[in-house]
């Protein structure tokens, strides 16, 4: 008898142990749950087949754009400022894009006409109805007044183009379209790249010493005039697209960014140029303009560009 009585508690003290050590578990699993909330419990509904996982969304991100300010026209457009002017301390970020496109160099990077050597028959030279030019060899022409478009492709290598305020000259792979009208030289490069197309400005208000020689990217215009620029003269009513205008060299020159794209579309040489699916030179010319414009849209964006009307 006292063995078994000695047995109950000792049987009694076990199960309290153990129900004791049940309820200090679940107390910590509690706990731990206050405590690390994010562990999720893994697991099914009752009597059901597993569900699959669904794949995780594909999002596709556009390609990044750079950021481009709004484009901003100049209203002083006499004010003196000449191209690396040292006391100028401050750039804009619309004269920053601006400015891109034309670089100054030195005379000696000027190619001269004299020391041509190559093949003239990929040299192209089309003109809009009016304009009066002559060619004094198979590589240059001497504009007068009038539009002309001059296309070079290799192997051809260079092309000159004379007027009454400086000299053009084209190189290989380059197509540039020459304006020269009422006192105002426009010269924009649709597809040559690096320094391919480079303008010597040494007649007229250039003349002298302090005459620039500069290298203009693709996309860009350069426009210099006997007078000072206006606004009609910055941007004409031509169907031609431009952002990011910079007058320069005492309001006698300027620079801006036009599209490509408008240009195609509106200038009436292009135009008639797309009806001509038959001539090689044609379909090259206009294809190169095209690729240019889609790969500047692509790096630089294609916001901010307005055509007067």
């Amino acid at each position: 008898m006292k063995n078994s009585s000695q047995e109950t508690p000792n049987r009694m003290s076990a199960a309290g142990r153990a129900n004791a050590l049940m309820i200090l578990m679940a107390a910590l699993f509690i706990a731990l749950a206050f405590w690390y909330p994010h562990f999720s419990v893994g697991g099914q509904n009752y009597n059901q087949p597993p569900q699959p996982m669904a794949p995780p969304p594909i999002i596709i991100m556009p390609p990044p754009q750079p950021f481009r300010p709004p484009v901003v026209v100049p209203t002083d457009v006499t004010s003196p400022q000449l191209m690396n002017d040292p006391t100028s301390l401050v750039i804009d970020a619309p004269t920053a894009f601006a400015l891109n496109g034309i670089q100054l160099i030195t005379d000696s990077q000027f190619p001269k006409g004299d020391i041509v050597n190559q093949t003239f028959d990929w040299i192209t030279v089309l003109a809009r109805e009016g304009a009066q030019f002559t060619k004094p060899n198979n590589y240059t022409a001497d504009l007068k007044s009038g539009d002309i478009l001059v296309s070079v492709k290799s192997p051809s290598k260079l092309a000159l183009v004379i007027t009454p305020l400086g000299t053009i000259a084209i190189g290989a792979n380059g197509d540039v379209m020459v304006c020269y009208n009422n006192g105002v030289l426009r010269v924009m490069n649709f597809d040559g790249e690096g320094k391919a197309i480079k303008v010597q400005l040494d007649k007229g208000p250039f003349a002298g010493d302090a005459d620039p020689t500069v290298v203009l990217a693709c996309g860009y215009e350069l426009i210099a005039g006997q007078e000072k620029m206006t606004r009609s003269t910055l941007r004409p009513k031509d169907g031609i697209a431009r952002r990011y205008q910079k007058v320069l060299e005492n309001g006698h020159l300027a620079v801006s960014e036009f599209s490509i794209e408008s240009a195609i579309n509106s200038c009436d040489m292009l135009v008639d140029l797309q009806q001509k699916t038959s001539g090689v030179k044609e379909r090259r010319i206009l294809s190169d303009m095209s690729k240019m414009a889609a790969v500047l849209n692509y790096k630089n964006g294609s916001q901010g560009y307005t055509a007067e009307k």
